[in-house]
This record gives C-alpha cells, structure tokens and sequence, in this order.
C-alpha cells in the first residue's frame, strides 16, 4: 500500500513540474520574442543633445495627471520626457503621437512603449521644439501600457462584485 501512496506523490510532483517547466518556457518565449523599446535614437535629423529620445506628453482630457503617469512609465522605460501639461484641447478622443524631427523610428519606439499602433502617428514637423515626438493623451488612456494594471485591476473589482450579487 504504501508503494502505491508513494508512487501517486511522485506522479502527482512529476506532473507539478512538467506544469511549472512549461510555464516558464512559455514566459520565457513571450518576452523573447516581444519587441521592446529602444529609447536611444538610431539617426538625429533634428541635431538634438544627447542619444536618448526626447519626448512631450499632453493631456488631452479632464482627467488629471495622465500626463505624469504616462511620464513616469516612459522615464522607467529610459526615454527623456522633457516637458508635461494640458493639450489645448480637453476632448481628445483617440491618444497620438507626433513625430517633430522627421524620425519616424524614434516615434515608433515612443508608440511601442505605450502600446499603440504605428497607425497613431503622424508626421507634424516643429524642429523648434528640440524634441523627438509629442504625445497627446486622449479619452482612450485606459488602453495604453501604463494603465493596463489599473484596467486589469478594475475587471477583476468588477468580477468579485458580480460574484458578489
């Protein structure tokens, strides 16, 4: 009998570690093979100081401090954020990205970090900013990478409180 007991944990441990085993492989392909952001310019036709993108984020919504969160990720992620604030505009509906120098890599990799499509950028040249790209935040944010946590978290509330009822 007790071989049989013996026996079932091994089985029971083998089939845990297979599990544990492929997760890990999986997570480990994922992030592999997910691009990520470079935040170092591959060219510089505006001549700016420095390597690093330079970037200015806008908030284009009634929703305070979009621009400082947005901010904060994009500093985590090694990219120069440069300037913050309100767009003049408060009713933005989609978030773009402006590129200002004539790189568009550079707004690419801008786009990448947030999360958004290359479709969402557009070329408005103002090489008098001194700045790679402008990102306008708009009614869309809860999309962007840095929210994800915060969208995650509010369908998991959401699903106790259905759960609940």
């Amino acid at each position: 009998m007790s071989s049989k007991v013996s026996n079932l944990f091994l089985n029971i441990g083998l089939i845990v570690v297979i599990i544990l085993a492929a997760v890990l492989i999986y997570a480990f392909s994922q992030r592999v093979s997910a691009p990520r952001p470079d935040p170092e310019r591959l060219e510089n036709p505006g001549n700016l100081l420095g390597e690093i993108i330079q970037v200015e984020v806008m908030n284009g919504t009634n929703v305070s401090g979009l621009a400082n969160q947005i901010t904060d990720h994009l500093q985590r992620m090694g990219f120069d954020v440069v300037e913050t604030g309100n767009h003049s505009a408060q009713t933005v509906e989609k978030t773009v990205i402006m590129d200002r120098i004539g790189n568009m890599d550079a707004a690419e990799q801008v786009a990448l970090a947030l999360g958004l499509a290359p479709e969402r950028i557009s070329e408005e040249l103002k090489p008098e900013y001194f700045i790679d790209a402008t990102i306008i935040v708009g009614a869309d944010y809860k999309t962007l990478l840095p929210f994800a946590d915060l969208l995650e978290d509010s369908e998991e509330e959401n699903d106790a409180e259905t759960e609940s009822e």
